[in-house]
């Protein structure tokens, strides 16, 4: 081969692999310059939609909107008024479909409640007692036995009690229930709720407005895009306060928080744990979480929710401690997760100060995970508001 020809070969071979990096690095940087689609391939719509699923539809409608649903699950209970007010706002226009996934480990009477809803469904009641069982979640959730309970809602309904009471442990019922679990575990759901719009995985909605938008985007037939999903954050501190040497209960209801009844959705006592703080958001302050029990804490004073003030006056001071060392940040302190925190005023004695410090418990490790030979955390209630990644 002349050396004419070997220069044209090369040539030609050089000049095909720039072309293949033009185009690799031309995708690369499309990817990333579209990183706020995150809508991805739909999924198998016959995973989503089965002929017997429950549905509120119409033939005019443009969009689907489907959840996996859990009627225990404190989450969904909060998300019911949002999904009805999207359904009214897109009547007409937006076909529902509901699909049960009770989480039986961690939720007693999930499976029970879908048994519940599934045999009113065969008397084509599903949807009033889907809305019974969320609109009254707080009255039957802890009961040990909610049959009772769910009794009356059926003849609220005007339901055949006898035909209700025989198909609730029925074979069909239970069959219909587990053909929604088995098409939720191979779409992949981990978690109470999750949404499909269209077929597409939505990351659950922060409030009405973006709802509502995605569903528009839907209905007008436009790739659904969405903002990345918000970082879990969930980190634990323990803390006490010493009034005149006297603790302050936080266990008292007034102080805990409950799903659909934050004091606060960001930081947060709850389920009668008055040592554990729950923090869902970076940068929340130690008085941002006194100003939710409707206290105040600053560098000079601290104000109980009864309006009694104790403050720097006549030698007595008030002090902090974050892990055995005095802090002078107070309100405007960021905890860390694993912080013990100590808030003492009326004693200087430092042997007094040192058994306070060391009555500030060590759990928050548990509820963070971080130390696996304590034992596993105490089943928690999901408590946060909407738009805080909080899921069952």
């Amino acid at each position: 081969m002349s050396g004419e020809k070997r220069f044209i070969i090369g040539t030609i071979i050089v000049t095909v692999l720039v072309i293949v990096a033009a185009v690799m690095f031309s995708s690369s940087g499309n990817k990333s310059s579209n990183n706020t689609d995150l809508s991805g391939p739909k999924v198998n719509s016959n995973l989503l939609v089965r002929a017997d699923s429950e549905k509120i539809s119409s033939p005019s409608a443009q969009a689907t909107l489907v959840e996996f649903g859990d009627f225990q699950c404190p989450a969904c209970g909060a998300y019911h008024s949002l999904v009805q007010q999207v359904l009214d706002q897109f009547k007409g226009k937006l076909n529902f479909v509901f699909r049960n996934f009770p989480l039986t480990s961690i939720h007693q009477n999930a499976q029970i409640a879908a048994q519940t809803a599934v045999a009113a469904g065969l008397q084509g009641k599903f949807f009033d007692m889907y809305n019974l069982l969320y609109e009254n979640q707080s009255e039957w959730s802890d009961l040990g036995n909610p049959r009772d309970t769910f009794d009356k809602y059926a003849q609220s309904l005007h339901l055949d009690i006898n035909k209700f009471n025989s198909d609730i442990d029925s074979k069909k019922v239970q069959d219909l229930i587990q053909e929604d679990v088995n098409d939720a575990n191979s779409l992949g759901v981990d978690a109470t709720p999750t949404f499909y719009l269209n077929g597409v995985k939505l990351n659950n909605p922060s409030g009405f407005d973006e709802f509502s938008n995605l569903v528009k985007t839907a209905i007008k037939d436009i790739p659904i895009t969405q903002s990345p999903a918000a970082e879990a954050y969930h980190v634990h501190v323990d803390f006490k306060v010493y009034l005149n040497d006297i603790p302050v209960d936080f266990s008292l209801a007034k102080y805990q928080s409950v799903e659909g009844k934050e004091l606060d959705p960001y930081v947060h006592l709850h389920d009668g744990n008055g040592k554990i703080i729950h923090f869902h958001k970076k940068d929340v302050t130690f008085g941002e979480f006194f100003k939710s029990l409707k206290m105040q804490l600053s560098n000079d004073c601290f104000v109980m929710d009864s309006g009694k003030k104790y403050c720097n006056i006549n030698g007595t001071t008030l002090k902090m401690y974050v892990n055995g060392k005095e802090n002078n940040q107070f309100d405007k302190y960021v905890p860390n997760d694993l912080d013990r925190i100590l808030i003492t005023y009326g004693n200087d004695n430092q042997v007094v100060i040192t058994k306070q410090i060391g009555s500030v418990t060590n759990d928050a490790c548990i509820y963070s995970l971080k130390c696996p030979e304590r034992g596993k955390p105490p089943t928690e209630n999901c408590v946060g508001g909407l738009g805080t990644n909080c899921t069952e």
